[in-house]
């Protein structure tokens, strides 16, 4: 039994796939925005739309502290997210008792990507972790892969 490939249809479907990788720019480009907005989404359920604690005064510096970056190369796009605030990594891991590690926050992101976590912080309950980067980061990725794996079905048709 031989197997027999049209090369013009090889060739063309290849060039499709190649174009898809040119894309990897716009993918990170708008993953970028998407990723940013996700933190701050994450940000707002754990700390700024919570009960005040009558001995902080809320400043808004943590919203304002979150920051990502797209980098796009033909065969690679990486979108990372970050929280220059001094204070950042006590919300995103929370203190003492209620502290998570990466792997646990990573963990629960992965369940669902989309979704913002939530787990019970507050400006009351200040010490109960709240995390928003890692996250955010964890939706980029999935954001990322969805939106490639689209180019490429598009190109294979």
């Amino acid at each position: 039994m031989a197997i027999t490939f049209d090369d013009r249809a090889l060739l063309a479907a290849l060039t499709r796939l190649e174009q898809a990788c040119d894309d990897l720019g716009g993918v990170a480009d708008q993953v970028e925005g998407e990723a940013l907005g996700h933190a701050i989404l994450g940000a707002r359920r754990s700390v700024y739309d919570t009960a005040a604690s009558p001995n902080y005064q809320r400043t808004g510096d943590y919203l304002r502290g979150f920051q990502a970056r797209a980098r796009a190369t033909k065969n690679a796009a990486t979108v990372t997210v970050w929280n220059d605030v001094s204070y950042a990594p006590y919300i995103e891991y929370g203190v003492g008792p209620n502290e998570m590690t990466p792997q646990q926050i990573l963990a629960q992101a992965r369940a669902n990507p989309m979704q913002p976590l939530y787990f019970g912080r507050s400006g009351l309950k200040h010490t109960v972790a709240g995390p928003a980067v890692y996250p955010a980061t964890v939706f980029a990725l999935w954001r990322m892969q969805t939106l490639f794996a689209g180019k490429v079905r598009e190109a294979m048709r």
